[in-house]
């Protein structure tokens, strides 16, 4: 298993990788309508606009070197928000997302938080026993409906 930073050569693999994962996580949560909406092309453009800013980062996980999920970080002041943590469903709970959580926190010199929907137990709970604790902020999003969002942050 592999960790890198994803270049302007990695765009269509990172948007069919984004969109592909973001859809079977969300699949059940957000409506099939909303869900169907997204495409490879939307994603592909959302990588290549956002490292654009130096202040965002894309990182390629990889599993025999194929592309297996995604990340997607942006640092601001001394803060590091990892925004989205996508792995292709056939290559969960093989250690991946873990892998990402050392390597970041191996080469963190800031705090780190995210956010996460509040009724993705599954997600909260991977994130709780990778050293992450609930801030008690909140925030709601609308994705085809309103859904409350819980802050985390990685402790020290």
């Amino acid at each position: 298993m592999n960790v890198r930073i994803a270049s302007r050569e990695d765009a269509d693999i990172v948007g069919k990788v984004h969109s592909d994962a973001w859809k079977s996580a969300y699949r059940g949560i957000f409506s099939d309508e909303y869900i169907d909406s997204d495409t490879n092309i939307k994603r592909r453009n959302e990588f290549l606009e956002s490292i654009q800013d130096d202040t965002c980062t894309y990182f390629l996980l990889e599993e025999s070197d194929q592309a297996a999920g995604i990340v997607k970080t942006h640092k601001s002041n001394s803060a590091l928000e990892i925004e989205s943590i996508y792995i292709l469903s056939e290559h969960r709970g093989k250690g991946l997302g873990r892998l990402f959580i050392d390597f970041i926190k191996a080469n963190r010199s800031e705090s780190i938080f995210l956010w996460v929907l509040e009724v993705n137990t599954n997600a909260r709970r991977f994130y709780e026993k990778n050293g992450f604790v609930r801030t008690g902020e909140t925030r709601t999003i609308t994705r085809g409906g309103e859904f409350k969002q819980l802050r985390y942050e990685l402790r020290r």
